[in-house]
This record gives C-alpha cells, structure tokens and sequence, in this order.
C-alpha cells in the first residue's frame, strides 16, 4: 500500500510541473505511474480491511471499503474543483488588467470563468476582437493551470500522508503471519 501510494503521491506532485503545452506524452507517462500505484493500492488495502474485520464481519467490511472508496471520492472531487475553481476566479482578473478589455467585459469574463471554460457561446454576447479573444483564453489557460497547480499538489499531500499512515500504522505482512501463527489466546509481537 505505501508502495502504491508513493507512486500516486508522486506521479501528482510531479503533476503540479504540466503546463498547458505540455506533451501528450509526458502525460501518458504520469498516468502510467499514478495508474500502476492505484492498482497496487487497492488490493493490499481491501486486504488490510479485511483482515482487521476476520471472516464473521466480512460483508461489513466489504460494504464499509466500498462506501469509503465512493464518499471519498466525491469529497476528494467536490474538494480539489473547489480548490481549483477558486483559484482561477482570484487568478484571472489580474491577468485580465494586462488585456485590452474594457472592465465591465473584464467583469463579464471573470462570471464566465466562475462556471467553467468560456466558450465562443459564452464570449460572443461580449463582442470581443479576435485579439482580445486569444486574450481571454490565454489568461483563462494560465488562471486555469494556477488553481490545478494547486489542487493537485493538495492532493499529492494528501497522499503522501496517507502512504506515511499506512507504513507506520498498517500492519505488514510479518505481524499478520504472526497473528495467523500464534496460538489461541496470546497476542503476537507486533513486527514492521
């Protein structure tokens, strides 16, 4: 597990270095280790929870990880698109100060960017040039990999601690060999 989370941890920190240019490449290359980590985190913590609950309480158990597993990510989710989404709203304006756009269309386009990407749907009521166009999209693109920046590296901190947590207090496969071995009514050493 700590092995898995590491990887995922690493591959997100690393994540906080893409740009909006970045090769698709390099992408594919972080979601191959932040793929190769989840994988080898699921099994060993499925396992873990298991073991901790013995075979009376498996179903309780199982129901209880999967539950974890779903309200973590819609919390993890709702968390880092706020983390996001509040950084690109402070980010943007002064970004769009260095444009040519008039402030009531400065005002329209940090609205716009407080519900996701601006498209021409959002832009054209603005009447925007073509230059202040590109503009906008580029300081959006900056503003956008600001707050990404920033919630991926939250949630690479997350990780990481939690790769901390499972290495100091998740008990490694000695001290559940131990258990298995022991005789009825004793308590095994516990071994890291």
């Amino acid at each position: 597990m700590t092995y898995g989370l590491l990887l995922v941890g690493s591959g997100l920190m690393a994540m906080t270095l893409v740009q909006a240019d970045t090769p698709y490449w390099v992408l594919g290359i972080l979601f191959a280790i932040m793929g190769h980590g989840m994988g080898s985190t699921m099994a060993p913590m499925t396992a873990a929870v298991m073991n901790a609950v013995g075979r009376e309480r498996a179903g309780l158990g199982s129901a209880t990880t999967n539950t974890s597993r779903e309200v973590g990510g819609v919390l993890g989710i709702a968390l880092l698109g706020t983390i996001l989404f509040s950084e690109l709203s402070s980010a943007i304006s002064p970004l769009l100060a260095e444009t040519s756009l008039s402030a009531s269309q400065q005002r329209a386009v940090v609205e716009i960017a407080r519900h996701g990407v601006p498209g021409t749907e959002q832009l054209a009521p603005l009447g925007l040039s073509a230059t202040q166009g590109f503009e906008v999209i580029g300081a959006f693109r900056e503003a956008y990999m600001s707050g990404f920046h920033i919630a991926v590296a939250v949630a690479a901190s997350i990780l990481l601690a939690a790769a901390f947590v499972a290495y100091r207090y998740i008990p490694g496969r000695k001290a559940l060999q131990a258990a298995a071995e022991a005789p009825i009514g004793t308590e095994p050493v516990a071994a890291h």
